[in-house]
């Protein structure tokens, strides 16, 4: 069935929440019906600011709500599983910002939810949408780099800051890099291989008095036919760098965030379009023509289950099979 025009209602009015409801003022087959904060004022001001038409602070209303087809949740990561369980209960679709969940388990819980409520559940893994990487993933898919033995990623940079006071807290966010970095570099990696690991390892340390979570370590990963992956990050570093390499038995591709190289040579992109507005655009345009949409929550189960072996496996100092 397709349907017209796809009502939406955004919850949690904070700093991401902006990129979302951008992005959705910027489609014609979108209204955004509701934007919902436990701050009644702030959900009011971004109801005017992106032309919602209502701003509340009730969740219960939006789900009682014939208007809107889905619920878009920009929430600290401890909400996602019961702002995700009411949705799919109440029979909407849903989009969730990373990371999934705080753990496996409630992922799992959060799919299985949505199946049974006939809601689809989408998560936004937004790295997905960028230029470099929807390239690199087409030429992967043409054979261009044959088959891949290494991926080296790496990304290193110095957070002043945290831009929310919940992220300081491993009970609300789940961690540092892991839930709000990680849970990105893992999931473009195995998008990238259309695999799972065989066996995953790793160390995680906190190393700065911004959180209580993981900000530096490494990560590594085996696969079933013989070829492995690392991921490095530091989040106090004085020294910038974010990518990710492939080597194939045929050539070697170097992703960066608004670059892509094969081997020394510059791959042509084009015009980039912001990130956020694919992946709306996206799932809007699946809800409307009544097919699956992409980054589906029974897909991202695999990112979360690699995250926890990789806290095991820090924790128990012994690597863990997947």
């Amino acid at each position: 069935m397709v349907k017209k025009n796809i009502g939406l209602a955004l919850v949690g009015c904070g700093q991401i929440a902006k990129a979302h409801m951008r992005a959705i003022a910027a489609l014609e087959n979108a209204q955004l019906v509701f934007t919902v904060d436990a701050d009644v004022v702030r959900a009011r001001e971004a109801a005017d600011a992106f032309g919602a038409l209502h701003g509340a602070a009730s969740y219960e209303e939006v789900l009682a709500s014939d208007a809107v087809d889905a619920v878009v949740l920009c929430l600290p990561h401890d909400l996602h599983l019961p702002f995700t369980l009411q949705a799919a209960q109440a029979g909407k679709h849903i989009l969730v910002e990373k990371p999934m969940a705080l753990d496996e388990s409630e992922a799992r819980q959060m799919a299985e939810a949505a199946a049974a409520g006939g809601a689809e559940l989408s998560v936004g893994h937004s790295t997905r949408c960028l230029a470099p990487y929807r390239r690199a993933k087409a030429l992967m898919l043409e054979g261009a780099l044959g088959r891949i033995v290494n991926v080296v990623h790496q990304r290193l940079f110095w957070v002043e800051r945290l831009s929310t006071d919940w992220r300081r807290s491993a009970a609300s966010c789940g961690g540092l890099y892991l839930p709000l970095f990680g849970s990105h570099d893992i999931d473009a990696m195995l998008w990238l291989l259309d695999d799972v690991p065989q066996r995953v390892w790793g160390t995680v340390r906190a190393a700065t008095d911004l959180s209580d979570g993981d900000s530096d370590g490494f990560i590594g990963l085996e696969f079933a036919d013989g070829k492995v992956a690392s991921v490095a990050f530091a989040l106090r570093s004085h020294l910038h760098r974010e990518e990710m390499v492939l080597v194939g038995e045929r050539a070697t591709l170097t992703i960066r965030r608004n670059r892509l190289q094969l081997n020394d040579d510059e791959v042509e992109l084009g015009e980039p379009e912001d990130a956020f507005m694919v992946q709306m655009r996206e799932f809007v345009e699946a809800l409307a023509q009544g097919r699956s949409v992409p980054v589906s929550g029974s897909e991202v189960i695999r990112v979360m289950r690699t995250l926890d072996l990789v806290r095991l496996a820090s924790e128990s100092g012994q690597s863990q099979v997947f």
